[in-house]
């Protein structure tokens, strides 16, 4: 019978990595990074707690650095076999890891902490990628297969359907909000389950309804300019920016929001805008006959491609709306502008993502008084406003019903998610009955 050994996102968010070892094979579903206060944390520096050159297989959800950060990591720890993955996968990945590595030197130049990897190690980790599609059954031995399936939460994000030795397990990775802004809607879950391994970052709550989030997003981009302030939105640079910028320009097509200056000030965003135009036949029906040009851009954007044009920013007199990296507050140079506009009673701090626990993130939105910025404490006198409709993940009653679809589904693990959220999750799943386990880190499960 297989096992699944739990190297990550077991009882945290971050660091998602599970080894799954059976008869002939084993395989790596995902290699995330750990990310806290600081864009890395300590334990990604130790030695992986595998064996890493004997690993057949990667399997990839999605780009997201939580679920890969480390794949160039183990690459240098001796795996040299095939990493699987999506196309948009695939180029979203390598725009991540070489972003992760800049901010990764920045810490290094604070710290004197070893580089986890260079973008020498990420190109050569590159040898290894294998394109899937969805749908395509992937012959990992003579016996033992793989499936992708479409999970509608960012461009390219799989659910993954493996079978080894006889057993089925399904590991969700991220699934996708109700009704995605841009990318089709989850699948189904197959028939005949022997163990789903679901995340759960969102398993205790329930999101505002897209027209909800549409009226909430307006409402404080109005009393902003009202107010003569700015908005800066901390935004991860896959998916949710680009849900922004296509929001932005119905908005403005609309007339609900008057011309403002919209600053993206993210290389890495602009960089995987290019991306979601190349791959215009993952996008849901909504937007396949409008030209891609069309749905990301609208007067008033204004591209921040370099350090100068970002410092430009702060001269141009508000109101005015900022979006930059990182989501969650931890790196990046939304760093900069919270240092300015923090402690501006008009301006507002839009949170559109999740913030994991130990990020500077969490402790603004937990409504901490006084933050650390670059040696010094900064004042929270700025409106902070959390709206967890844009977030790319499902709520409880999406991944309730999602998991739903399965037939003959025999045990649930519930990971990638807050203690707290987990145990919550577990506790609105009890009614179906289903056997539901909590894994521990490094905890192992004989399916």
């Amino acid at each position: 019978m297989p096992s699944i050994t739990f190297y990550g996102g077991a009882n945290e968010v971050t660091g998602s990595s599970f080894l799954v070892k059976g008869k002939k094979i084993t395989v790596l579903v995902d290699c995330g990074l750990f990310q806290g206060e600081k864009f890395a944390h300590q334990k990604n520096y130790d030695p992986m707690p595998f064996a890493c050159g004997e690993i057949d297989h990667v399997l990839v959800t999605h780009a997201h650095l939580d679920h890969t950060g480390r794949i160039p990591k183990i690459c240098l720890e001796g795996f040299a076999g095939n990493i699987f993955a999506t196309k948009p996968t695939q180029a979203l990945m390598r725009y991540l890891w070489e972003d992760a590595i800049e901010i990764m030197e920045i810490e290094q130049k604070e710290t004197g902490r070893p580089l986890l990897y260079t973008k020498q190690d990420a190109s050569r980790a590159e040898q290894f990628f294998t394109a899937v599609n969805y749908g395509e059954k992937i012959m990992l031995s003579e016996d033992d297969y793989a499936i992708f399936h479409n999970a509608g939460h960012i461009l390219g994000s799989a659910f993954i359907e493996l079978v080894i030795d006889g057993k089925r397990l399904v590991f969700s990775g991220d699934i996708g909000n109700v009704k995605p802004a841009l990318v089709k809607e989850t699948e189904k879950l197959p028939a005949n389950i022997d163990l789903l391994v679901c995340e759960s970052t969102y398993g205790n709550r329930v999101h505002e309804t897209g027209a909800q989030r549409k009226k909430i997003f307006t409402t404080e981009i109005k009393q902003v300019i009202k107010n003569k302030g700015t908005v800066v939105v901390p935004a991860f640079a896959v998916e949710r920016t680009q849900e922004i910028l296509h929001l932005l320009h119905e908005l403005n097509e609309q007339g609900q929001i008057p011309a403002i200056p919209i600053f993206l000030d993210s290389p890495l965003a602009i960089k995987v805008t290019k991306v979601f135009k190349k791959f215009r036949d993952f996008f849901n029906d909504l937007h396949t006959d409008k030209p891609s040009h069309d749905l990301f851009n609208f007067p008033g954007l204004r591209l921040a491609e370099t350090r100068d044009k970002s410092k430009q920013i702060n001269h141009v007199q508000p109101p005015k709306m900022i979006i930059a990296g990182s989501g969650m507050m931890n790196g990046g140079r939304v760093l900069y502008h919270l240092e300015h506009y923090l402690s501006d009673p008009r301006s507002t701090v839009l949170v559109i993502g999740y913030q994991a626990a130990g990020t500077l993130g969490r402790r603004i939105v937990d409504g901490k008084k006084w933050i650390p910025l670059f040696n010094k404490s900064v004042r929270v006198r700025a409106k902070i406003k959390a709206i967890g409709g844009f977030s790319a993940h499902a709520d409880q009653q999406k991944l309730t019903s999602w998991i739903k679809t399965a037939k003959h589904l025999r045990q649930i693990c519930l990971v990638h998610g807050d203690a707290e959220n987990i145990r919550q999750f577990a506790n609105a799943l009890s009614a179906d009955k289903i056997p539901t386990v909590i894994p521990e880190y490094r905890e192992t499960i004989n399916v």
